[in-house]
């Protein structure tokens, strides 16, 4: 078996009419696809962007559900890169979006910035732009 990319990730969200919301306007995401799964009692929507592509599913419990807490999850954040940090991060706060600092946060000797902030369903997103690869 040779894996050719990764294909997308998938993230169960409590509402998905405010998460496809969010996700296509807030985060400019495109809809690509939405289907109701009776059988399984589940509605998916598919958003995508340059180079990804979300999954997000909504059971009909899922607004009920509790969600694995951060020390069991394996999911533990969603990264999206950006070309200036800055600029997203002012997008983000005119939208209303509460970030984790004020200022981008440096790793890697600087060469990567970084935010984070939650998604509508309460999912762990980042935005970071890459200085230097």
């Amino acid at each position: 078996m040779r894996i050719e990319k990764f294909f997308h990730v998938a993230v169960e969200v409590p509402d998905l009419d405010k998460a496809l919301e969010f996700y296509t306007e807030v985060l400019s995401l495109g809809l690509v696809n939405r289907e109701q799964l009776p059988e399984k009692k589940l509605e998916v929507a598919f958003v995508a962007g340059e180079g990804c592509e979300i999954e997000l599913m909504c059971y009909e419990d899922s607004k009920q559900r509790s969600f694995a807490p951060i020390e069991v999850s394996h999911l533990q954040h969603l990264s999206f890169e950006v070309d200036d940090i800055e600029e997203a991060m002012a997008y983000l706060k005119k939208n209303g979006i509460v970030l984790e600092s004020t200022d981008p946060i440096p790793v890697f000797d600087g060469k990567v910035l970084y935010n984070t902030f939650r998604g509508p369903g309460g999912e762990l997103l980042e935005i970071a732009q890459i200085r230097e690869r």
